[in-house]
């Protein structure tokens, strides 16, 4: 099950980083030290996408991907046991993807 509370972990071609993201009732919810990070998910089994909106906080942090601002990110990935490895495209917009490579930390109460 993806619901939870998860690390995310990302390389770009302006670096790496990583931050924190809730898997909610088809939600997503997360930030890190210049982002916030909020859209929805679909998952079954093995496979899952997201579309995620990055809101840059903090104008002095750039994106990993070299996109200043906010931009809509399409996520894809494969779910193996409490990990997920996924590639994130931005949407409408020239520039290169990032890996994210996931792993959950707790369950969510119900």
């Amino acid at each position: 099950m993806v619901e939870g509370f998860w690390i995310v972990q990302y390389e770009g071609i302006q670096g790496g980083g990583g931050g924190v993201v809730m898997f909610i009732k088809g939600r997503v919810f997360g930030g890190d030290s210049g982002s916030t990070y909020s859209g929805t998910y679909e998952a079954d089994t093995n496979r899952m996408t997201a579309r995620v909106r990055i809101h840059n906080y903090l104008p002095g942090v750039r994106s990993i991907i070299g996109i200043d601002g906010d931009y809509d990110l399409e996520v894809t990935g494969t779910i193996e046991g409490d990990v997920i490895k996924a590639a994130g495209t931005p949407l409408g917009q020239q520039a290169t993807g990032m890996r994210l490579r996931l792993t959950k930390i707790e369950e969510i109460p119900c």
